[in-house]
């Protein structure tokens, strides 16, 4: 069985050094349900990468499910077996798409508070003032702290847009980047956001771990991973907010240096986590609110014979402590919002974070 095809989160070109794949496909296999759950239960044996991590037993899972599956069965009741035994994994980068439905896992931000009304937001904060563009809402707070709204990784982050906001914001005392509810999307994005806040130096976000082969625990050695220094890029020359001169911003593109404030729910997942974990390393930056949601585990995508795809993390990432971030990532001053403050219009997190960038 060959991998139909690399994820790196959603859609960023990343090639896996799996060499050639651990499970040989066989043109002729027969196409029913015995076979279609052994082929799954075998892909993900092979190429899931948090067994050890999760303490999950995959041989006792075979034994539960096995019993379940016969020839003969509905495509329906193989469907809802197969989704379940994927559901023991307990992660929301696991999926099992047929032609007619998708198996997914919310138990991650299932069980937690929302902690994000954009309503309340624009309402009480903004009076339905503010700018927008594809997944940006922004906006200059009356404390004089810009105020960005990221709503998904998969929304492109256009470089022109960015000058823009960033240079509106430059008189500013600081700035609150809010990816709330941020379900992930484009891993690049993740590093094109991040280096408009840091310096010229390298910066280590974290490490990656790579399948080796079929054994739960065969992976590479840590892999450093690097926020890209946001310098002279060829032609493209990086200026701060705090430079008198952005009259002319063509072969320009500007970083915001000044304290800014990350604000963070437990739905924020797989890019947007990775977003947290890139924030955490850069010096003037806080993370404030709740939990993130996790998905730290780079997915790759794979066939069965019936022609259904099955969609597993297989490379971890790591924190620059060599932590996993596959469980969420915790910020640097945990606050929920209040039901109190609620009824007044009041986000508890964003009004810790007005009061974070003022103290600075």
């Amino acid at each position: 069985m060959k991998a139909k095809h690399l994820l790196y989160i959603a859609a960023l070109i990343f090639v896996l050094p799996l060499q050639s794949c651990f499970i040989n496909q066989d043109k002729d296999m027969v196409n029913d349900a015995k076979t279609n759950f052994e082929m799954l239960w075998k892909i993900c044996d092979e190429y899931y990468c948090y067994f050890d991590y999760k303490n999950i037993d995959w041989d006792s899972i075979y034994t539960a499910y096995e019993p379940r599956v016969y020839n003969g069965m509905s495509d329906d009741e193989l469907f809802i077996v197969l989704s379940e035994m994927l559901g023991e994994l307990k992660d929301g980068h696991v999926n099992l798409y047929s032609d007619y439905a998708t198996s997914r896992y919310w138990n991650w931000f299932q069980d937690y508070p929302q902690n994000y009304d954009e309503r309340l937001i624009l309402e009480n904060y903004f009076h339905f003032d503010y700018f927008s563009k594809g997944g940006f809402i922004y906006q200059i707070l009356p404390e004089n702290i810009g105020y960005i709204h990221y709503a998904s990784f998969v929304d492109e982050c256009d470089d022109a847009m960015l000058d823009h906001m960033l240079t509106m914001f430059k008189d500013c005392k600081g700035l609150i980047f809010d990816i709330r509810n941020n379900g992930g999307g484009n891993k690049a994005n993740v590093n094109k956001l991040a280096c408009r806040f840091t310096t010229d130096s390298k910066v280590l976000k974290g490490y990656l771990l790579h399948k080796t082969g079929v054994g739960h625990n065969d992976f590479t050695d840590t892999i450093p991973e690097y926020l890209t220094p946001p310098g002279t890029i060829g032609s493209i020359q990086y200026l701060d907010t705090d430079s008198a001169n952005f009259s002319n911003l063509d072969s320009k593109r500007v970083r915001f240096l000044k304290p800014i404030a990350v604000l963070s729910n437990r739905n924020v997942y797989s890019a947007a986590n990775d977003f947290i974990r890139t924030m955490k390393v850069v010096d003037n930056a806080t993370v404030i609110g709740d939990r993130s949601g996790g998905g730290g585990g780079i997915p790759a995508s794979f066939d069965l014979p019936n022609g259904w795809h099955v969609r597993l993390s297989v490379t971890p990432m790591l924190d620059i402590n060599k932590q996993h971030t596959e469980m969420g990532i915790d910020p640097d001053i945990k606050i929920d919002m209040a039901p109190d403050a609620e009824m007044t219009g009041r986000d508890a997190i964003l009004d810790k974070a007005i009061e974070h960038l003022l103290a600075k």
